[in-house]
């Protein structure tokens, strides 16, 4: 897949993208970025973040899935959703 390229289905057969977390063009971008940020390339980041149709699409998409991705952890955790956000403000740890 290219950064140009929808996104379709998952190895599992199911259905990914915008839809999924409530984005619209700026889930790709954020997911490029993401991919970019965790391989430590900021030189790749930063070509992704300055090539985007919509930048701040980009950055409420990140916003969206970083929080879903927090409330499942608590949830997989078996604990309030409010102490995984405490404790994240006061460690910087991502219990992920």
């Amino acid at each position: 897949m290219t950064l140009a390229e929808p996104v379709g289905m998952d190895g599992f057969g199911s259905s990914v993208g915008a839809d999924a977390c409530g984005c619209d063009s700026g889930f790709v971008t954020a997911i490029s970025m993401a991919e970019a940020a965790a391989d430590r390339n900021p030189a790749w980041w930063n070509e992704i973040r300055t090539s985007a149709d919509d930048a701040l699409d980009a950055a409420y998409c990140s916003s969206k899935l970083l929080g879903a991705l927090i409330q499942s952890a608590a949830h997989r955790l078996g604990v309030p959703a409010a102490d995984i956000w405490g404790h994240i403000r006061r460690t910087g740890e991502l219990p992920l």
